[in-house]
């Protein structure tokens, strides 16, 4: 009967480890079905509060006008960023009046507060982030491009009046095209006349190059 007893107790605790192994993954499962839950649930608390949603709006406003050196963009954002903000204010006002929650306050507040940096800061991130994107798309012609110091492609421009900047995608082997020594270096090797005014290194050798005004590089095809 020991034996017996033995064999049943041991059988038992074979059966439960066995559940608890069959378990496993589902319970791995459901965890990693209900994180996106718990992440929607989580923004839409956020965002029940009109106040919490307008300053999120204003904010990706400033990056999105901030992102562009058109002057149409700038132009258009005058009035867009002034209308958003003043509604954006005007509901944080009546969240308070009201007494909502103080984090939906504080989160209102910090982003209305955050919009003029993302608008003056955001272009440079904005254009790292889309070299990131480019080169994913154009890896062959980033993996040739390396090998030497040339420029890549026309990336941005921007101006009125007759009043035109250029910028490009450029490669330096030697990777310090910041300094301006080597810019002006660099621009004898690729065979150009224009100073660099300003440069942004967004990869090993990888820099957008942005030249003086009225000055775009010859037999390069700038960005429209």
């Amino acid at each position: 009967m020991k034996w017996v007893r033995g064999g049943v107790t041991g059988c038992s605790a074979s059966i439960e480890r066995g559940l608890a192994f069959s378990h496993a993954p589902s319970m791995a499962l459901i965890t990693q079905s209900s994180w996106p839950k718990a992440l929607l649930a989580k923004w839409r608390w956020w965002a029940s509060v009109p106040a919490v949603r307008l300053s999120m709006l204003l904010l990706l406003a400033g990056v999105y006008f901030g992102s562009s050196r058109s002057f149409g963009a700038f132009l258009l954002s005058i009035p867009m960023l002034a209308g958003l903000l003043l509604i954006a204010v005007a509901a944080a006002i009546k969240a308070s009046v009201k007494r909502v929650e103080r984090t939906h306050l504080l989160a209102a507040w910090l982003l209305i507060g955050l919009t003029p940096f993302a608008y003056l800061l955001s272009y440079e991130p904005v254009q790292q982030l889309r070299f990131l994107f480019w080169a994913v798309t154009h890896y062959r012609q980033v993996a040739e491009a390396s090998k030497a110091s040339s420029i890549v492609v026309g990336w941005d421009s921007w101006g009125m009046a007759g009043q035109d900047t250029f910028s490009y995608l450029a490669v330096d082997s030697d990777d310090r095209l910041g300094s301006q020594g080597r810019a002006i270096q660099w621009t004898k090797e690729v065979g150009q006349s224009c100073g660099l005014w300003k440069t942004q290194r967004v990869w090993p050798r990888f820099y957008i190059v942005t030249t003086y005004t009225n000055c775009p590089y010859d037999r390069i095809e700038p960005a429209e």
